[in-house]
């Protein structure tokens, strides 16, 4: 089995998008994505293991959206998967680089692959064209750098969508990112890394911390930053937009 990492750079081409003005401070821009690619007989089979999506679902021009998460259902880096059986592209915060490979690594260290690395300039389009990959469930497309036409934080944040980075990673469960109601969980699809967890507490039906959006605050902010929020107690920062924030803090009283 092949394992293969590449590197996709997200150019924001901030000059063609006029309605969407540049963030001035660069760690709220995520710049760029990584995709790591896993070749073999059976690529799927194993990541299987790791992912809250279920690979036998995976088509090789969409991309489920997933999580890759932790022993206690905590997720590591959550974004999409696409490809085949035989070879699997998770797409990610390219922070969380070396950090997908040590924890995907511990558990490949016995199977004879490798990991290398190339870079390709893609980039994020708010509609896929014909015969590009079709990220499920917004229908954004994976395109050249040079036909980006939008901000990765824009879209995310609008549609409550957090992409994890180093800093908000290992924090969550999927259920606390409203991943499940992108459709980023199976619970249908048997056991991976933290499945019990995260099952469990689906079947509770409440988690203490959740997602909501609300207006920027005046200070500036970024992501992994902490802030105060009423009702709501200290949240963290997961995803910030020009104008609007997405937080994870105690669930409010009303809700």
């Amino acid at each position: 089995m092949e394992y293969r990492f590449d590197r996709i750079v997200h150019d924001l081409k901030v000059s063609q998008c006029n309605t969407i003005p540049k963030v001035s401070n660069s760690r709220n821009l995520m710049q760029y994505l990584a995709s790591l690619t896993i070749s073999g007989i059976d690529a799927a089979k194993f990541l299987q293991g790791y992912v809250t999506c279920d690979l036998d679902m995976i088509q090789p021009r969409e991309g489920l959206p997933t999580a890759l998460t932790e022993i206690k259902g905590r997720v590591i880096a959550n974004g999409w998967c696409y490809g085949t059986p035989t070879e699997v592209s998770f797409v990610f915060h390219q922070s969380l680089v070396e950090t997908v490979k040590n924890h995907l690594g511990r558990y490949i260290a016995f199977a004879k692959s490798e990991f290398s690395e190339e870079t390709t300039e893609l980039g994020l389009a708010v509609a896929a064209s014909e015969g590009k990959v079709v990220l499920a469930p917004f229908g954004w497309g994976i395109v050249p750098a040079t036909n980006a036409d939008n901000q990765l934080t824009h879209l995310t944040v609008t549609n409550e969508f957090p992409i994890i980075q180093d800093n908000t990673s290992g924090l969550f469960l999927p259920q606390m990112l409203n991943l499940t109601q992108h459709g980023a969980v199976s619970f249908t699809k048997g056991c991976y890394l933290g499945q019990e967890i995260v099952a469990r507490t689906e079947h509770l039906g409440q988690v203490k911390r959740q997602l909501f959006r609300t207006n920027r605050p005046t200070d500036p902010v970024s992501v992994g930053a902490s802030i105060e929020v009423a009702d709501r107690g200290k949240c963290m920062v997961v995803g910030v937009d020009n104008d609007q924030v997405l937080l994870v803090g105690r669930r409010s009283k009303s809700t």
